[in-house]
């Protein structure tokens, strides 16, 4: 079903009057035009999606009551948020409103005419100036002209010879069918395997498959947003092989469109130095009565660490009326984060703070949302209400809260990491996959006894899953249990022959006992799955080394480091390679780049000692 607000559907409530100059009260020239021109027309205007213009005086005259209405119900400018201090607020002031309410009374006067502003202009060209690369669909993509709305992910490839760094992008849907956008970043390939199946471009859903947001980041696009670069450090990290999905909301015009948005991005040369970690709030215990006009989702969780909140995603689908999040702090003080009294699918999107949310260690976040399954609720897609559950349709409901956080790199990170998945497993205990990533953060956290619990928890669920043997074969490595470990990683592989991470650890263990040729073997076949991992070229390059072929070795070494130019072990193999060739001032090019991002290398220091600088 599709549910536009009143602002994009034609009404035919033209204001009759107004051609005159009152100056006793506000008019077009002096007051309104300056207010539609700064929140209505970056919208309404051609080639965005608003169905008409607000440009000219005649424009706002022909929808002044209209324009009148669903200011005052606060329909328009489009923004959800009630409570909450966000940057580019759309809301206007009740003053604004209440000008606008005088000035359609009073007969939408225009005022003198050689007073007006002109209508704003808006360059053709990207928000920050050229991208640096711009990619395309590779086609059209039809809506039709009528029918449902659609939801669609589109694999986009993206031809990099280097890790790249990505401090902005911007997403230009140019057409008028594209409700909003979210992209995200596909590193397995496997969206690609999707796209395949359909017989047309993309393939449908509200999941884009296993694409996730880079590096913690939200990326979409919706109408009137405005694009930032990312403060020093936030950049997010693009890599070969990688591919962008974008997932694209339509809706039929009226006529059949043709979608084939564009996507922009922007580079920079500082590295990635702090990872956003997306924390989510959640419920999958929905159950919604026909006719229940307030069912209540709630969760909360406990900041082990302190956090800096950078921005939220709320979502729920058409069932969802008041959406509320809050926090309370260590010494018992509770506000609200923010707040949505009438939540509306067809409008969400993410918000960023102001200015960041520091939240100290013991600080406890929380959800409040609000459902209205009765045919009171003009949004609720059925006609007779029919009992809703939770799902990823959109006619399922679903109710989730993402935090764009970040914290201190390393054991903090874990350690808030390991919060929220024993948090999620004590939510959704049958899910296995939840168990085996407590288990990772526990073995990262030397929490073996923790990590193996939680490991048998994932067995009993799903105890033919290689990913399960896998990460069973990674605790039994880091404690140095290495039979162990094989036998894990070979129970994986006999599950699934070509899973990439047991390929690889195994191949490490058979280098670590001298089985040369059986490990290239092993990370030959890793690399099917795994082809942009920067550590399976290393290891390649060091087998390949230790067999003698060091040009196949140079070669394995190059692309680890063009995944990834601050890969320190990289650089020092590949400075001990180019030793090793004979070629000295490169190596100890190689061996100081090495040093220079790990002071202290106790083996690149070595390695410059025996090169003699």
């Amino acid at each position: 079903m599709v549910r536009w607000c009143v602002f994009w559907v034609p009404i035919l409530l033209a204001a009759c009057g107004g051609q005159g100059h009152d100056s006793s009260g506000p008019t077009w020239a002096q007051h309104v035009a300056p207010l539609v021109h700064r929140s209505c027309a970056p919208c309404h205007r051609p080639g965005q999606p608003a169905p008409f213009a607000l440009l000219t005086y005649d424009d706002a005259r022909k929808k002044s009551r209209q324009i009148a209405e669903v200011t005052n119900q606060r329909v328009m400018p489009p923004w959800l948020m009630v409570h909450g201090d966000f940057a580019d607020d759309r809301r206007l002031t009740a003053a604004e409103i209440a000008l606008l309410q005088d000035w359609v009374a009073a007969g939408s006067p225009r005022g003198d005419a050689s007073q007006e502003p002109a209508p704003p202009q808006w360059s053709a060209d990207w928000q920050l100036g050229e991208p640096d690369l711009v990619l395309q669909l590779a086609g059209p993509f039809p809506v039709p002209a009528s029918g449902p709305n659609l939801f669609r992910n589109f694999v986009v490839p993206v031809a990099l010879e280097r890790l790249r760094h990505v401090e902005a992008v911007e997403i230009r849907p140019q057409s008028p069918a594209v409700h909003h956008a979210v992209l995200a970043v596909d590193a397995t390939s496997s969206c690609r395997q999707l796209d395949a199946a359909d017989p047309l471009p993309g393939f449908p859903g509200m999941v884009a498959g296993a694409a996730l947001p880079p590096d913690g980041h939200f990326l979409g696009w919706t109408p009137g947003k405005r694009v930032r670069r990312e403060p020093p450090g936030m950049a997010w990290r693009l890599r070969p092989g990688d591919d962008l999905v974008l997932q694209l909301h339509m809706v039929p015009t009226g006529k059949v469109e043709h979608v084939r948005p564009s996507i922009g991005l922007y580079f920079t040369d500082q590295p990635t130095t702090i990872e956003p970690f997306p924390l989510a709030l959640f419920s999958e215990q929905i159950d919604i009565a026909a006719g229940d006009a307030d069912f209540v989702l709630r969760d909360q969780i406990t900041l082990p660490v302190p956090v800096v909140l950078h921005r939220v995603y709320p979502h729920a689908h058409y069932l969802g009326r008041r959406l509320r999040a809050w926090i309370r702090l260590p010494d018992g003080a509770e506000r609200d984060l923010f707040r949505i009294d009438a939540w509306d699918f067809d409008w969400q999107d993410d918000y960023e703070f102001a200015q960041p949310v520091e939240l100290p260690a013991g600080t406890t976040l929380g959800i409040e949302y609000h459902y209205d399954n009765s045919a009171g609720n003009p949004s609720n897609p059925h006609r007779p209400p029919v009992r809703v559950r939770f799902g990823q349709a959109s006619e399922d409901e679903m109710g989730t809260l993402t935090l764009m956080v970040t914290t201190e790199p390393g054991r903090h990170r874990l350690q808030l990491a390991a919060a929220v998945w024993q948090h999620d497993c004590t939510k959704c205990p049958r899910d296995a996959g939840l168990w085996r990533k407590l288990a990772s953060v526990q073995r990262e956290l030397g929490q073996d006894r923790e990590a193996l619990a939680s490991l048998a928890a994932a067995m009993e669920r799903a105890p033919d899953h290689a990913e399960t043997h896998y990460e069973l074969g990674m605790c039994h490595e880091r404690a140095s249990r290495f039979d162990a470990a094989e036998r894990a990683y070979r129970a994986a592989l006999r599950a699934a022959p070509d899973h990439g991470g047991s390929n690889l650890q195994l191949g490490g263990l058979l280098a670590r006992a001298g089985q040369t040729e059986a490990a290239l073997a092993c990370f030959e076949l890793a690399l099917q799955s795994l082809p942009n991992l920067p550590l399976l070229h290393c290891n390649l390059g060091t087998a390949w080394f230790v067999k003698g072929d060091l040009a196949a070795a140079e070669s394995r070494y190059r692309r680890a480091l063009a995944l990834d130019d601050r890969y320190v072990n990289a650089w020092f193999l590949f400075g001990r390679l180019l030793a090793a060739q004979g070629r000295r001032d490169p190596a100890r090019s190689a061996l100081q780049r090495a040093l220079q991002l790990a002071p202290g290398h106790p083996g690149a220091q070595a390695a410059l000692r025996e090169l003699g600088g």
